[in-house]
């Protein structure tokens, strides 16, 4: 049984860390850790599934380091699929990069009040949806469609991308977010509710209720 799906609902979950402080930025670090450890682990699923007797300790039982599993990943490139090598040795030079970049800030106190910016998080992850569709090319497409509200929550990290080259993208996004409906689409015919909801509730509540449609809205500003 294909372990991917397993993989797609951590990534998924990890974006919406992101999203749940996408305004007021409080959960970038601890969304920059999760991403960082996505890459980590979909770099272990590929050679899992490409040997299916890999493991991620070396012959003295000690864990092999994340670059020594990036190394193997970029091996498998080279000898089977060439064509790919160039593209995934590019991703995985940016995510070692932040291997180092957390490794530098999670273990150290002095580096506790270090600012962590939006982009920081923006970039890594749509990296690691890069990288995870490289890896999986036959299956990835498939497995995200079928992950909740995966697909929606991709758009939104990749528009978030696009409104740094493009400036105009960001009003066009908060309109659709500022309109869009807080209540599921089949909401209880008897009673009534006021709520008003922090910017980043009234956004998860929108992913949560939005469906296709929302995601459809979202992808054609992309």
């Amino acid at each position: 049984m294909s372990k991917l799906p397993y993989l797609i609902a951590e990534i998924n979950a990890a974006i919406e860390v992101y999203l749940s402080g996408r305004t007021g930025q409080q959960y970038n670090r601890t969304a920059f850790i999760l991403c960082d450890d996505g890459a980590e682990l979909a770099c272990k699923l590929f050679l899992i599934n490409d040997t299916p007797a890999w493991t991620d300790k070396k012959a003295n039982g000690h864990f092999k380091s994340f670059k020594d599993v990036t190394g193997e990943v970029r091996a498998v490139f080279q000898a089977n699929r060439p064509g790919d090598h160039a593209a995934a040795d590019v991703l995985l030079a940016r995510i070692e990069a932040r291997r180092d970049r957390r490794n530098e800030f999670f273990h150290s106190t002095n580096l506790l009040d270090l600012n962590f910016h939006a982009r920081d998080c923006v970039e890594a992850f749509c990296d690691l949806l890069d990288y995870g569709k490289l890896l999986f090319p036959v299956d990835w497409e498939r497995e995200v469609a079928a992950a909740g509200n995966m697909e929606t929550c991709e758009a939104l990290v990749r528009l978030d991308r696009k409104t740094y080259g493009d400036p105009s993208v960001g009003p066009k996004l908060n309109e659709i977010l500022s309109k869009w409906p807080r209540n599921s689409p089949n909401p209880k015919k008897r009673g009534c509710e006021i709520a008003h909801h922090a910017e980043d509730m009234h956004l998860r509540l929108a992913i949560r209720n939005g469906g296709n449609q929302l995601r459809d809205k979202l992808r054609a500003l992309l």
